[in-house]
């Protein structure tokens, strides 16, 4: 041993127990069994030194991939002829061949931040899901009652709510039924006129399922739904409440988020949760790579399909709170409105594809306003600054997207769902 360790000092390699310069990793993940895990280091005098080990699958690996990642990596694997170790020796000579960038680590802070906002988009989830299981019960069961309610979500909740019985609804009072629509419907001409559509409709409905349906079942069925979504909408306000403790605490007022359209006390925490200070991508269009907004590319030989679908691989919850800011901000930019309209009008858009695209915009230009620390300066389409409210103005006279158009989208758009059932 020591003639080895003499032997080794007179070539000028590095001394025992001397920390490597630099050590690169290579994990290939396995469906079912252990991975396989290739160290690679550098000391410093340049000699490389190899490590091969195997992994429990729950240590590293797939405990790190979303279900959708995972899936695609079974799909990638069945089938196929594959050699683990190689591909871990592969893996750990990337950075010899890409520029491989050090992952941040998060603080405590931070890490509570993004759990926070993980949760509170789980929850924001579940609560649609609710709320579209009782539409869906609501059109089968009582479809006059629900079209009575005039597509007002407050309405058709406080009633069913106070009235979940088809016939308690429709023998309700007629000044309390009236109390109750008044105070959750907006601009309603004739509030006296809807509580009478109303109660026919549940009294009708209640005499047709007289002796073919357990009413008394279908009001159980009714709560029950309206209990799952009044849950979701306090887990969404709890989880809100401690983001925006945690947002505070890091970023204080933050009045550069704030100065983005859209970014609000529910994106505003989402945002910073993943994007943080900007610094780990060196352009925006990263940044929007990162969320998933971007459309994704196929081509193989000579055959390219650019422009397709979004990818969605960012983080889900990111990717939604960019869409919830972009519908709001599409009408208080120009510059956002303008592209909406366009997609809308000029290319034959349904609103949640022209919505997608102006989101991947506002992650353009959210990471160019933390980056370079600047407010946002609102502009019209010419680039000119421009106030709140002559944007507003004019986005009204030149950018609204006529009731025809938008028609024409949502037909088009129910057309292609009914078309890939009966595929």
């Amino acid at each position: 041993m020591q003639n080895n360790d003499k032997r080794a000092k007179e070539v000028g390699d590095a001394p025992l127990g001397a920390p490597p310069v630099r050590v690169q990793v290579g994990i290939d993940a396995a469906v079912t069994a252990n991975h396989h895990v290739c160290v690679r280091s550098l000391d410093s005098a340049g000699h490389e030194h190899t490590q091969r080990f195997l992994v429990a699958p729950t240590l590293s690996g797939l405990a790190l991939l979303g279900s959708r990642h995972s899936a695609r990596l079974r799909g990638a694997i069945v089938g196929k002829n594959k050699s683990d170790v190689i591909d871990a020796d592969v893996l750990a000579r990337a950075g010899d061949v890409f520029t491989l960038r050090p992952m941040p680590v998060m603080t405590p802070p931070q890490l509570a931040l993004r759990r926070a906002v993980t949760r509170r988009g789980a929850a924001v989830i579940d609560g649609n899901r609710y709320w579209r299981r009782l539409m869906s019960l609501a059109r089968w069961a009582f479809p006059d009652v629900w079209s009575a309610f005039g597509g007002s979500l407050p309405t058709a909740v406080a009633g069913l709510g106070r009235w979940p019985h088809l016939a308690h609804l429709g023998a309700a009072r007629r000044a309390s039924l009236t109390a109750v629509v008044a105070e959750h419907t907006r601009a309603v001409a004739d509030v006296p006129a809807r509580v009478d559509q109303i109660r026919a409709a549940a009294t009708a409905w209640a005499r047709f399922w007289d002796g073919r349906l357990d009413l008394d079942a279908l009001a159980w069925d009714v709560s029950e739904h309206l209990s799952d979504y009044h849950a979701a909408l306090e887990r969404v306000a709890r989880a809100t409440t401690q983001a925006n403790a945690y947002w505070e605490q890091l970023f204080g007022d933050d009045e550069l988020l704030h100065s983005v359209p859209g970014i609000g006390p529910a994106t505003g925490p989402t945002i910073r949760a993943f994007l943080g200070d900007g610094s780990m991508f060196d352009t925006g269009k990263q940044a929007a790579c990162y969320a998933g907004i971007v459309p994704s590319n196929w081509s193989s030989g000579t055959v390219v399909q650019p422009s397709r679908a979004i990818t969605k691989e960012g983080p889900a919850v990111l990717r939604l709170a960019c869409y919830q800011a972009a519908n709001t901000a599409r009408a208080i930019d120009p510059q956002l409105a303008a592209l909406y309209y366009r997609l809308m009008t000029e290319r034959g858009h349904c609103h949640t594809k022209a919505n997608v695209a102006v989101a991947r915009k506002l992650v353009e230009r959210v990471w160019t306003v933390i980056t370079r620390g600047q407010s946002y300066q609102l502009r019209d389409p010419d680039g000119q600054p421009i106030t709140s409210r002559a944007a507003k103005a004019l986005i009204a006279e030149r950018f609204t997207v006529p009731a025809d158009v938008r028609q024409r989208a949502r037909a088009r758009s129910a057309a292609t769902h009914r078309a890939k059932l009966t595929r």
